[in-house]
């Protein structure tokens, strides 16, 4: 299969390049994720046991129930389904645990996603939403070791978050997942 090729003419010589706006090919990355600060391996955890009560009362989260994830990209991961609200709004947060692909597959095109890089307590972090979507969720999925990513997804019952908000409230649970993935137990 061949790219498709842009900018070319009939007039131009030499040979033809792919535009500045193409996706990168599949497996490269088009930036450049920072060295973690240290390796956390997520193998085997529990995701609903990672946080503790006072981080869950930080994001006001009342429940939590262990599931397998269901659909692609990350089918067979496990997840914690988190549950929670203020009395007026509610909202879901999923914490995902995947050791079957790092972070960097978000900014490769491998992903219909709009995606940033971010920083999360030191580690390189992607936080990303569906391609053309808004006020729906927002994803952080941090880099935490090689081929490995902790995911957290925050989901309003309804709109009323901003996909900003939301996605200050999907960063800030992660980093508090993260903060309890580096305290000993």
């Amino acid at each position: 299969m061949g790219a498709a090729l842009a900018g070319c003419t009939q007039t131009d010589t030499g040979q033809p390049v792919a535009a500045d706006h193409s996706s990168p090919a599949p497996g490269q990355t088009s930036v450049a994720i920072p060295p973690r600060p240290k390796e956390l391996k997520i193998d085997g955890l529990d995701p609903c046991k990672v946080m503790t009560k006072s981080q869950l009362d930080q994001i006001k989260v009342d429940r939590q129930r262990n599931l397998t994830l269901d659909k692609d990209p990350f089918k067979g991961s496990p997840l914690c389904s988190m549950d929670g609200g203020d009395g007026k709004v509610f909202w879901n947060y999923e914490l995902t645990l995947v050791t079957t692909e790092g972070v960097a597959s978000w900014f490769n095109g491998k992903h219909n996603v709009d995606v940033k890089l971010v920083d999360v307590g030191g580690f390189g972090a992607a936080q990303y939403k569906i391609l053309g979507t808004s006020n729906v969720d927002c994803a952080t999925a941090v880099d935490v070791a090689n081929g490995q990513q902790m995911v957290m997804q925050f989901k309003p019952s309804r709109n009323s978050f901003t996909q900003s908000q939301m996605c200050q409230k999907s960063e800030q649970a992660a980093g508090l997942a993260l903060q309890a993935l580096q305290t000993p137990k």
